[in-house]
């Protein structure tokens, strides 16, 4: 692949330089393709989270658009409820946030 459309995908050069130097190669052992599709599964993993990631951000900014266009007890509710969701999303992940941080108080 074209080192242009590499870095578009966002492979790092020295990705680019490990992984995808078999075409100048004079024979390449078939463990090698494997090795390089396992990476690039590995790497569309990576990728998938991020857009999993970017849609909750996505998701909470429609919130606090909707909440601050509309403000109302109602509307700050549904916000606060959301950032309540994101905060036990990040204690799964980090149990150093505490349960008082999911709730919505301060240590």
């Amino acid at each position: 692949m074209n080192i242009q459309i590499m870095k578009y995908a966002d492979f790092s050069l020295e990705e680019i330089k490990e992984k995808f130097q078999f075409h100048r190669m004079q024979s390449v052992d078939p463990a090698y393709y494997q090795e390089v599709a396992e990476f690039l599964d590995s790497k569309k993993a990576e990728t998938l989270k991020k857009i999993a990631h970017l849609e909750k951000v996505s998701q909470l900014l429609d919130v606090a658009i909707e909440s601050l266009r509309d403000f109302n007890h109602e509307s700050d509710q549904r916000l606060a409820a959301f950032v309540r969701e994101i905060y036990r999303d990040l204690h799964k992940k980090d149990p150093g946030i505490t349960k008082e941080d999911c709730d919505g108080r301060e240590n």
